[in-house]
């Protein structure tokens, strides 16, 4: 099947341009996905994953929000949680703006996944469905009391300074290849500022803690073997908020479970949840 590739620019609220990508079937798409890309990453990895909805008649809209990839800022620095909220806004506001007659659903992987929530929580909802693989909901090795303290101080004076974030492209996937990839790809950065690492644990605690209006089904999948952030967390996160929330679990699988063994399970797992969401929209509609 040929896909329509397209990059473009976007402007969020404050005036930050970002880097933009589309992945588009031939003809009218039936839905559109909009992806959040992970931290230090960029939303040109998805290509061949986004190419794969392509196939199922499912347009892919992502961009790299600020401090990742083309888009601006300085790599690994946010102001704020609610800085990359109005950056997804802004992707939104170009898919919607064209396709507001067909299903929407929004996609975020590690720190994106974490986003996601964040965003359908304090922003907006207005979506079919929602998949969240790998949530920054807790670390596989979290730091201990002491450093997280530390770190909050930091804030008060140094909120730019980053930091090593400690991740190895090992612990991404067991594809060498793929590896390789990572470590040649020019876009990737492996730091992370003192504020945001701040704003992702606070949100990581308020997601735990206080409970959340969830109004839309959300499909969660995480590898149980995930050396990178917890699966437990992501488990309790589901069971929680179930019968919404729907949760897989994959055996042996690492963090990045679209470039793992078990990605065209995962990717089946997705599409009959977005067919159940499109099931459950028509029945509601009848009634």
């Amino acid at each position: 099947m040929a896909v329509i590739y397209q990059e473009f620019k976007v402007i969020s609220v404050d005036g930050t341009v970002l880097q933009g990508r589309s992945w588009k079937p031939e003809g009218k798409p039936k839905a559109t996905l909009c992806l959040v890309h992970g931290f230090g990453e960029h939303s040109a990895r998805y290509d061949s994953w986004a190419r794969k909805f392509c196939e199922h008649d499912i347009m892919v809209y992502s961009i790299d929000y600020r401090g990742h990839g083309k888009s601006e800022g300085k790599r690994g620095v946010v102001n704020s949680i609610a800085e990359i909220n109005d950056d997804i806004n802004a992707m939104l506001r170009r898919c919607k703006g064209s396709w507001r007659d067909i299903p929407n659903y929004i996609y975020g992987h590690s720190m994106g996944g974490l986003l996601v929530l964040n965003f359908l929580m304090k922003r907006r909802s207005d979506f079919e469905g929602a998949i969240v693989t790998s949530p920054w909901l807790g670390l596989t090795k979290p730091l201990s009391p002491f450093k997280i303290k530390a770190i909050k101080y930091l804030d008060y004076i140094i909120p730019k300074r980053t930091f090593s974030a400690g991740i190895s492209s090992e612990q991404m996937t067991q594809s060498s290849d793929l590896v390789e990839e990572r470590e040649s790809d020019e876009l990737m950065h492996g730091r992370i500022s003192v504020r945001l690492f701040n704003q992702v644990h606070e949100r990581t605690v308020e997601l735990n803690t206080v409970p959340q209006n969830v109004r839309i089904p959300i499909f969660m999948a995480h590898g149980l073997a995930d050396p990178v952030t917890d699966p437990e967390a992501t488990i309790r996160f589901a069971e929680k908020y179930t019968p919404l929330t729907t949760f897989v679990g994959y055996e042996n699988a690492l963090h990045e479970l679209h470039n793992e063994p078990i990605a065209d399970e995962l990717f089946e797992e997705i599409i009959k949840f977005m067919a159940h969401c499109e099931e459950q929209s028509k029945a509601k509609k009848i009634l």
